[in-house]
């Protein structure tokens, strides 16, 4: 029970985050690519073949891809 609780008050945290994000009028681009720089230089500390491994490539991939949109 604890590992759902721990992802709802995440979600309600990145909610609570966007908000003030919205607020303060800070745009897309300008937060993937901060997301982006972060797991880059993230990444070389996974283990290589590890499910966190694969997910933070998914993850710098598809930030990669919304960021050439801009």
């Amino acid at each position: 029970m604890s590992r759902l609780n721990e992802i709802i008050d995440n979600n309600q945290q990145l909610d609570d985050l966007l908000y003030i994000i919205r607020h303060y009028g800070v745009n897309a681009q300008f937060v993937a690519e901060a997301l982006l720089k972060q797991f880059q230089e993230r990444k070389g500390e996974l283990e290589e073949g590890s499910a966190e491994h694969a997910f933070s490539q998914d993850l710098i991939e598809d930030l990669t891809q919304f960021v050439a949109r801009f």
